[in-house]
């Protein structure tokens, strides 16, 4: 009985299968990016709506944030900070803290060829104006 070349399929196998493995392993990791980029953003503007403080409120010896101005800055700020097609972005007065939520979009590359459709990545971020 030859067994020549039956060490073939099983590199084939072993070839096939590390490609895949590897292929998820990149779309986990640009899955991962995505959010860490979301966050970021989300952070990032939620201290900058956080900067915007009512002048009235300085006056009286409390910090509190310009409702218009904090929402408006917010917001702007998540869609111009390393703008992405699909980026949308709210933000929303809690009491003294600007909260911002930046909701990005992910293609997966390979898992697509799986059936995994494009997901939603959200983050969100808070901050609070402070005397310094």
């Amino acid at each position: 009985m030859s067994e020549r070349g039956s060490i073939v399929p099983w590199l084939a196998a072993l070839f096939f299968v590390g490609f895949v493995v590897l292929g998820l392993a990149l779309d986990v990791a640009l899955f991962a990016a995505t959010y860490r980029e979301a966050a970021f953003a989300a952070d990032a503007v939620a201290e900058a709506g956080a900067a915007r403080i009512d002048p009235r409120s300085v006056y009286e010896g409390v910090t509190t944030p310009d409702r218009t101005a904090a929402v408006r800055a917010a917001e702007t700020g998540a869609l111009d900070a390393r703008p992405r097609p699909a980026r949308r972005a709210t933000a929303r007065i809690n009491g003294r803290a600007v909260c911002v939520t930046v909701v990005d979009r992910y293609e997966p590359r390979l898992a697509a060829l799986l059936g995994l459709a494009t997901e939603s990545v959200s983050a969100t971020a808070c901050a609070t104006p402070a005397k310094g």
